[in-house]
């Protein structure tokens, strides 16, 4: 079976390299792929080798180079940039590529090619969100005590499903559990491991990017509902023309994708604090489907304002203006988008006449002056407004002398977060009472001790 490659940790493969216009051109070289960094084929020798070619001062981009490891597995690299290193005591010189996405187990000609997927996802933190239950533990005492550990190995087992929603017409969402067992040398230290991971099926054929897109999609939902940046460790897909079979029993071959996604935590980084959760699945499971049908279907101007929000989650050990502004901006968005036209209606005001932020921040909180943390909320409008001109046009302070600085911003920026957080699940359908409720059981220091 080909061996599944994760996202989260440091891959080195040897093998030949070859571009799918010039087959027989084939190159030595070693791929290396290193979290957050890089992806890097160094070829011994290149596929263009001509001193124009080298020293030209273009950068050569090269949409897809095929590859054959020295483990007989198919690479296929996507958008990849050269860099050469001549070195005149060598006969040959070493070609250099920076790529942005790698596929290790099939040959493609580019990331929209479209083929019958289905991916399979680890995301570290949802096996926390939703606890799998996949292994079942008896004891029994009659003459001796007998501990028993089950559980079922048929990977993709239906039983194993925790829940299916189908977000549009041909794409279904899945949270299931599974169990890796590891029965080690001569059986000595067992390791059993379950697990809840993510699976995306289509009823079409899809490609590569949108199966991309979904999954991203997924890690956003769930950063929010983990108030925490969250993203794959492993990135699995399976081709269903794509198989060996055994014993009359088809064995699809795992397709890894590996892209630079940015923040991947390294396995020693991931130590997942449910305390620091908004909800997990058990809080909101009776509107579940509902909110992921809609987080999925969303319009595409709510798009900015979420991803805003998902932005000022990330836990940062320096605090600037810039954090500020990104929170009361996507608070302006959400307004002029979805409140601005229903309030000049109802007050009779010219769609012309522009409202100001300072009536912006009332009238949200107005709308939420039923959620408890909103109504205890004391924020100070005045200096927000201040503070959100000086900071976006640097005018002189004495025209802005309500204006914060250091702690006294970030507390006002931390209070506007939780407002906006208000605005995002009352726009994906949570009725007040239910936001109130997530936020009172909700322990995260990101939104508790806003005097900090």
């Amino acid at each position: 079976m080909s061996k599944k490659y994760n996202i989260d940790e440091r891959i080195t493969l040897k093998g030949y390299w070859y571009l799918p216009s010039d087959p027989e051109n084939k190159i030595a070289g070693i791929l290396t792929y290193d979290p957050n960094n890089n992806i890097v084929l160094e070829l011994f020798g290149g596929f263009d080798c001509s001193l124009d070619a080298l020293f030209s001062n273009k950068q050569k981009v090269v949409d897809v180079i095929f590859g054959k490891t020295s483990d007989g597995e198919d690479i296929t690299l996507f958008h990849s940039s050269r860099f050469a290193n001549i070195n005149f005591n060598a006969t040959f010189p070493l070609v250099s590529y920076s790529s942005n996405y790698l596929l290790i187990g099939k040959h493609i000609n580019g990331l929209d090619d479209r083929c019958n997927y289905c991916a399979c996802v680890r995301i570290p933190e949802l096996s926390h969100w939703c606890p799998p239950n996949a292994i079942t533990i008896s004891l029994s005492s009659q003459e001796t005590t007998r501990m028993n550990i089950t559980f079922d190995t048929q990977y993709q087992n239906e039983m194993n499903v925790i829940e299916k929603v189908q977000v549009d017409d041909k794409t279904s969402v899945i949270i299931a559990q599974d169990v890796n067992f590891n029965s080690s040398e001569m059986h000595l230290v067992p390791r059993i491991e379950q697990y809840t991971y993510l699976k995306i099926t289509k009823e079409k054929e899809t490609s590569i990017k949108e199966i991309l897109r979904d999954i991203t999609t997924y890690e956003q939902f769930l950063s929010l509902a983990t108030l925490s940046i969250v993203k794959s460790s492993s990135i699995i897909v399976f081709d269903n023309e794509l198989y060996w079979t055994c014993d009359n029993k088809k064995y699809y071959h795992p397709i890894s994708i590996i892209h630079l996604a940015g923040n991947v935590k390294t396995k020693a980084q991931t130590a997942v604090r449910t305390t620091g959760f908004l909800f997990d699945y058990q809080t909101i499971k009776d509107y579940y489907a509902d909110l992921l049908r809609k987080w999925y279907s969303e319009p595409e101007n709510i798009s900015p304002v979420r991803s805003h929000l998902i932005d000022s989650l990330e836990r940062k050990k320096v605090y600037s203006s810039v954090d500020f502004l990104v929170i009361i901006q996507a608070i302006e968005g959400f307004w002029w988008r979805f409140r601005d036209l229903e309030y000049k209606n109802s007050n009779n005001i010219s769609k012309k006449q522009k409202t100001l932020l300072n009536t912006i921040l009332s009238e949200l909180l107005s709308e939420f002056e039923d959620v408890e943390q909103i109504n205890k909320l004391e924020l100070n409008i005045e200096a927000v407004v201040d503070s959100r001109h000086y900071y976006s046009h640097f005018v002189p302070k004495t025209r802005k002398p309500k204006t914060l600085f250091g702690w006294q911003l970030i507390n006002q920026a931390k209070r506007l977060r939780l407002l906006l957080l208000c605005c995002v699940l009352s726009f994906f359908g949570l009725q007040h009472s239910v936001i109130n409720s997530i936020l009172e059981g909700c322990h995260a220091t990101i939104l508790k001790h806003l005097d900090s």
